[in-house]
């Protein structure tokens, strides 16, 4: 018996074809699909450019931190308006991972606010956590198919650009004193632009592995080549902790995908040698010297930054289990660390340490919230690791990094790289997320079409 006109074919259920329908839209959709664009277009823009931008910010007025209320703050209401409208216009789209892993460290966040001495500096803390929402919500929005990943990898890294750029300008303006110069090119701080290049390593990286972005064979040799310069900037930026983040990963990279960059690696002693100015960052890590108390510390007896950090955090845990539960409000640790710490004076120092900030502002809520958050994200790439095993390992090593550079750092404060990094990993999990309905989508009419088949078999 021949076919019925209804039935699907599987090449027409598989062709590039099969999805396209031939229709008139309405007039408002026509409107959503226009502002959907422009949306979209003003993400990438800003993608583009925030990395460049600090140094403009600083000289039109304000300062261009997390807590800040400058220049850069029209950015963060932009990016959390172009966020809150593409959830409007599909609320149900990705409602757990957009909604219920970061609805409870920013309802947290928001909710200690009211407890802060300084409420005006704690809603603003909890406005730029609520930017590094936008950023991670965005791409459920604006990806629609897998060869949207490789045009969002692209956005990021070709932001680097600019700021790989001007470190050149940077580094001429630091030559007469290379001991103490540390490269930041268009960062606020070396600290920042070092986690800002492990990550554009990473992505590097993550270009040349993975199965789902087909980059071309000139892109894949541009990327190779960029590599070696990003590392050396990366050494000069003198951030231990990325450089502990970026060697772990380029070990795994080595090791479980491309065993010749494990020459690569034998390098880098030469470059420690050849500078020993960066030898001395590492060695200064267990240079601590042996002190009974504060008060011995003088101009030729002083800790290292890693002691330093282990004698403020000694000092911040016992104020923690004061108020375990809710924390004492969000940004109270800065002002009040004076009070019980006796090597810093106003208007205080951040705990170097995301997790015990979260602890005493937070509380053990806003510490299990935050490490809901990562867990979640961790649990979405382990989801995605049979679809792509290089690219997911080589974005769980960036996921780890940043879990591994929030122990000795102010992670949260460091607005433009937050912006980034969470824009990736809510790529990765949107393209997850994607590519599991497609399949689910296949699968469901493969198996209608092969029981239409067998119906029309038995006519």
């Amino acid at each position: 018996m021949a076919p019925r006109p209804s039935a699907v074919t599987p090449g027409a259920l598989l062709s590039p074809e099969a999805g396209r329908v031939w229709r008139t839209c309405s007039v408002r959709e026509a409107n959503a699909e226009a502002v959907w664009r422009l949306l979209r277009g003003l993400v990438f823009a800003i993608l583009l450019i925030r990395a460049s931008t600090d140094p403009i910010f600083n000289l039109l007025g304000g300062d261009s931190g997390a807590a800040s209320m400058g220049v850069g703050a029209l950015f963060n209401v932009l990016a959390i308006a172009i966020a809150g409208i593409l959830f409007l216009q599909a609320p149900l789209k990705a409602p757990f991972p957009v909604m219920a892993i970061w609805g409870p460290f920013l309802l947290i966040a928001f909710s200690s606010a009211f407890q802060a001495p300084d409420f005006n500096a704690a809603v603003r803390l909890a406005s730029v956590l609520l930017t590094y929402w936008a950023f991670f919500a965005i791409p459920f929005f604006i990806l629609r198919s897998s060869r949207d990943i490789l045009l969002f990898i692209q956005v990021v890294f070709v932001s680097s650009i600019p700021p790989t750029l001007y470190a050149f300008v940077d580094l001429a303006q630091g030559l007469s004193d290379l001991h103490d110069f540390r490269l930041q090119s268009t960062f606020t701080h070396p600290n920042i632009y070092a986690f800002y290049l492990v990550l554009i390593l990473g992505l590097a990286l993550y270009i040349r592995a993975s199965g789902i972005v087909r980059a071309s064979p000139r892109i894949r040799m541009l990327v190779t080549l960029y590599i070696p310069l990003l590392v050396v900037l990366l050494l000069l930026t003198k951030t231990r902790s990325a450089w502990g983040a970026c060697a772990l990963m380029f070990m795994v990279y080595a090791v479980g995908i491309e065993r010749r960059f494990l020459f690569g690696l034998l390098l880098l002693p030469v470059l420690f040698i050849a500078n020993p100015n960066l030898m001395d960052r590492v060695t200064d890590v267990t240079a601590a010297p042996a002190i009974d108390d504060f008060s011995q510390l003088n101009a030729d007896t002083r800790l290292n930054s890693y002691a330093w950090r282990e004698a403020l955090w000694e000092s911040v845990l016992p104020r923690v289990l004061e108020q375990p539960l809710l924390g004492h409000g969000l940004e109270t640790l800065r002002p009040s660390v004076p009070r019980f710490f006796p090597l810093v004076n106003p208007p205080g120092i951040d705990g170097h340490n995301l997790y015990l900030q979260m602890s005493f502002e937070l509380g053990l809520l806003g510490l299990l919230a935050l490490l809901w958050l990562f867990g979640c994200v961790a649990w979405c790439l382990a989801r995605g690791w049979r679809r792509d095993p290089p690219g997911v390992l080589i974005i769980g090593c960036l996921l780890f990094g940043y879990m591994l550079e929030s122990y000795s750092d102010n992670m949260h404060f460091y607005l433009a790289f937050n912006w980034y990094f969470w824009f990736v990993m809510g790529t990765l999990w949107a393209w997850i997320r994607h590519d599991g309905s497609t399949s689910r989508f296949y699968r469901r009419n493969m198996l209608s079409w092969t029981t239409r088949e067998r119906d029309q078999v038995a006519d």
